[in-house]
């Protein structure tokens, strides 16, 4: 992508700390099976292949583009195939090179999202499409850790557009329902993932506001069970609407 992200160092515990789990996961290969059977897909921000290696096992023509060597290796490891070390903003293909691209968890990374979107829309002939995930359990608790650093003096802003918000600004033109899913989460598994700062939101947290936002957390979360509830929607544009919001700073409905 544009700007060059450190994913390497999170790479070996990056499909862990991922808030849908493999039974939700193969619920949602299952249905983009349906969507994507004979089509040409291109995923920008392949990383480990979460969402690629179950579709090119059964048998989606996919190519994957990233620039973490070490997130593509582990993909590598898993089945991935088809890959490609290049920037999202520049991508070396043909256009109309692909019926459907997908982008999950990487345009709010990156400052210029427009030009990612741009390029998708000059190599894809039909659509665009992304998972939206809403879940509370997780993302309660990181919530409270975001807020407690704003407090404390540290903010982090996203440089781009989650991809979640997409819907706000574009109405999708199909959105295909998975779940919802219920089931229950030790908050000390989260805790953990904040500890270690999985999340690249804290990357850049000093370590004295880090250290007291954690303690603030393990006060009022340690060794408590969390019921969560996820819901995931897959969301399609057509790919000229994609293009003419790309295009266009004012927002489109």
């Amino acid at each position: 992508m544009p700007a060059r992200l450190p994913f390497d160092r999170v790479a070996s515990i990056y499909d862990a700390t991922r808030t849908i789990p493999p039974k939700v996961n193969a619920r949602l290969v299952h249905g983009l099976l349906e969507q994507l059977r004979g089509k040409r897909v291109l995923e920008v921000g392949v990383g480990t292949g979460r969402f690629a290696v179950p579709l090119q096992k059964s048998g989606i023509d996919l190519v994957g583009i990233d620039i973490s060597r070490k997130m593509v290796d582990l993909g590598l490891a898993k089945g991935l195939r088809n890959v490609v070390f290049a920037d999202g903003a520049r991508l070396p293909f043909a256009p109309r090179s692909f019926d459907v691209a997908t982008t999950n968890h990487v345009l709010h990374l990156i400052p210029d999202w427009r030009d990612v979107l741009i390029e998708i829309a000059r190599v894809t002939r039909e659509s665009y499409a992304t998972i939206i995930e809403k879940v509370d359990a997780r993302w309660s608790i990181k919530r409270e850790y975001d807020r407690l650093a704003k407090e404390l003096g540290y903010e982090w802003i996203a440089p781009g557009l989650h991809e979640r918000d997409l819907p706000e600004l574009l109405r999708p033109d199909l959105v295909m329902p998975v779940g919802p899913f219920q089931d229950d989460v030790p908050a000390d598994a989260i805790l953990a993932e904040l500890e270690r700062r999985d999340y690249s939101s804290q990357w850049e947290v000093p370590e004295a506001i880090h250290g007291r936002a954690m303690a603030s957390l393990r006060e009022a979360w340690a060794g408590r069970e969390i019921a969560r509830t996820l819901t995931v929607d897959v969301c399609f544009w057509r790919i000229d609407r994609l293009a003419e919001l790309a295009r266009s700073p004012a927002q489109t409905s």
